[in-house]
């Protein structure tokens, strides 16, 4: 990334898919963190995952819209991870709101991933090799 090319709308679009997903994370485990309905352990135990998981996709997605190419790995890897969770976890309480995190989160790796958006990423000094 250079200091003059100006950021890709493909960025700003998976920014903002993965702030929206970040935020949804941490109030639907918020939600059942603090249920007053009686809710399973396991459950509780998911809702603070949802919270750590949200925190954490949401500084990933902060940092890598500056242009660290660290950042966008770490937060492609974490979305990865999180659709797998999301998947399993609409499936086991038919949850749609689950579902929606899960297409925002997916739509947000596909999108920063795209060939636009990772020429943006790549550094311009290109490391030398010594072969």
């Amino acid at each position: 990334m250079t200091a003059t090319q100006p950021r890709p709308r493909i960025v700003s679009i998976a920014f903002w898919c993965w702030l929206a997903a970040a935020i949804l994370l941490m109030l639907g485990g918020l939600l059942t963190l603090f249920s007053q309905a009686p809710v399973p352990v396991f459950f509780r135990g998911a809702g603070v995952l949802w919270i750590v998981s949200g925190a954490l996709l949401s500084y990933l997605a902060g940092r890598s819209r500056g242009g660290d190419t660290r950042f966008r790995r770490a937060a492609v890897a974490l979305s990865i991870a999180l659709a797998v969770l999301l998947a399993l976890f609409s499936v086991m309480t038919s949850g749609l709101l689950w579902l929606g995190i899960l297409i925002l989160v997916m739509v947000a790796a596909v999108l920063v991933m795209r060939p636009s958006a990772q020429e943006w990423y790549q550094p311009d000094d290109k490391p030398e090799s010594n072969a």
